[in-house]
């Protein structure tokens, strides 16, 4: 039988996943299947066109958007000044390989890119550019504190009003997800996607309610009101708010 490494447990569930949208059909964007995406800690959504990615910016909640070079038909910087103005997030800008692309990345650059991926994206190529904006480059080494709450990814541990709480490891990653994208509520379909990519939607989003019920449950044993540390907005999601 293989032995699984600490690393290779941690590459193939993260406990934190950046939310990157795209502009455009993800076939054309990205190079990598879903898994790949999962195991590199990326949660990557396509919207049809920059239009309708700058609508949907507070309703997506990115931590960062990808806009390749020749998807907008208007100026790119427009689109550039307008995401860092509403949204405060990074903007990826994705070029052709070759003496295609040296225009266009410098027509990227000039009007405020962030930085430059070449299409279409490998899931580690984007994990790095990610990194390389002052993104983690893996997420399991990330604490994170909200409030009475504290998930220390590199210890595994989840403390409450400083106790700590004995979560599974599906517990422990949802939770640390959830935390870490405070006070942004996640859909229970998102969350499904990213730890079980390869389930049937629906019956994913029901896994992931018994969990986070699960979890909920042994937040109140835990300390005084700890069931209220996940809160839930019908049609909307989930958030931590301790």
């Amino acid at each position: 039988m293989t032995s699984t490494t600490h690393e290779e447990t941690a590459a193939q569930h993260p406990a934190v996943f950046r939310r990157v949208v795209v502009c455009g059909a993800l076939a054309d964007v990205c190079a990598s299947p879903d898994r790949d995406l999962v195991r590199n800690g990326i949660d990557l959504v396509a919207r049809a066109s920059c239009a309708e990615m700058l609508v949907a910016l507070h309703e997506d909640a990115p931590d960062a958007v990808l806009v390749p070079a020749q998807a907008s038909s208007g100026s790119l910087a427009e689109v550039i000044d307008v995401v860092h103005r509403w949204a405060s997030i990074p903007v990826l800008v994705g070029i052709h390989p070759g003496e295609p692309g040296r225009g266009d990345a410098e027509r990227a650059l000039d009007a405020g890119a962030n930085s430059l991926v070449t299409l279409p994206v490998t899931a580690e190529e984007l994990r790095r550019a990610l990194a390389g904006l002052g993104f983690a480059a893996h997420a399991s080494t990330q604490t994170v504190q909200v409030g009475r709450l504290r998930v220390d990814a590199v210890a595994h541990r989840a403390l409450l009003d400083e106790l700590e709480i004995g979560l599974t490891h599906r517990e422990f990653s949802i939770l640390h997800f959830l935390a870490a994208r405070s006070p942004r509520h996640v859909p229970a379909g998102d969350i499904a996607r990213q730890f079980s990519p390869s389930a049937d939607p629906d019956a994913a989003a029901r896994a992931v309610r018994v969990t986070i019920g699960s979890i909920r449950a042994k937040l109140a044993r835990t300390a005084d009101h700890g069931d209220a540390v996940i809160q839930t907005v019908r049609g909307v999601g989930y958030r931590v708010n301790a």
